[in-house]
């Protein structure tokens, strides 16, 4: 049986991008988990429990997006515009750093899934 081309999604569960990860792995079955601040901490309050993530030990958002970038084989950006800016700038400086593989996806406006994957 050939290696599915995504065995797993990782994502620290923050809103957007992230969580849109994690809810289409849960809705296509792939597996999923990451690494999210400590008691879940998010931009919007707490990090649903459905998400299969684990808390590092502080609640740090830098701590996360390092041990996710760990302990992935890649990490796939979004950004809207040209300019990688805050934490996204962040995962990338931490991908080149430890010699992942950093795509970046330039959305110039808000885009569905399936215009980004064609």
């Amino acid at each position: 049986m050939p290696k599915p081309i995504i065995e797993k999604i990782v994502s620290g569960g923050q809103t957007g991008a992230d969580r849109a990860a994690l809810d289409a792995a849960i809705a296509l079955g792939i597996p999923h988990g990451g690494w999210c601040p400590k008691g879940r901490r998010a931009e919007d309050g707490r990090i649903p429990g459905r998400y299969r993530l684990a808390e590092t030990p502080g609640a740090n958002y830098l701590q996360r997006t390092e041990w996710n970038v760990r302990d992935s084989d890649g990490t796939v950006l979004f950004t809207l515009g040209k300019a990688a800016t805050g934490g996204s700038r962040k995962t990338i400086e931490i991908a080149r750093r430890l010699g992942g593989p950093c795509p970046r996806q330039r959305l110039e406006r808000r885009a569905g899934l399936a215009s980004v994957l064609d």
